[in-house]
């Protein structure tokens, strides 16, 4: 039972998460903003993620979580270093 709550819970996380992420990726590439599309990826990554984990929970295999948990480690060190990156060079520009 604490299972498909957490999975319900997850899953609502990552609706969430991607709803508001492909609004931000649209803006980005709408306004050409680089910042934008980095948090948009970051947030249908977490979402993606978030599926992943969830579908782990409610199976029971303890592959899908750690596959999601790796996953999204990596991408968010990944985006991360990417958007400090952009930060980095805007902040030079100025």
């Amino acid at each position: 039972m604490s299972g498909a709550i957490a999975a319900t819970l997850l899953v609502a996380a990552g609706l969430y998460a991607g709803v508001t992420g492909a609004r931000r990726l649209a803006r980005g590439l709408r306004h050409a903003q680089a910042l934008d599309v980095v948090r948009g990826i970051r947030r249908l990554v977490i979402a993606l993620a978030a599926g992943a984990v969830a579908g782990g929970v409610l199976t029971g295999q303890t592959g899908f979580v750690v596959l999601g948990a790796v996953f999204l480690g990596e991408e968010l060190y990944e985006t991360g270093v990417l958007a400090l990156i952009l930060r980095s060079s805007a902040a030079d520009s100025a």
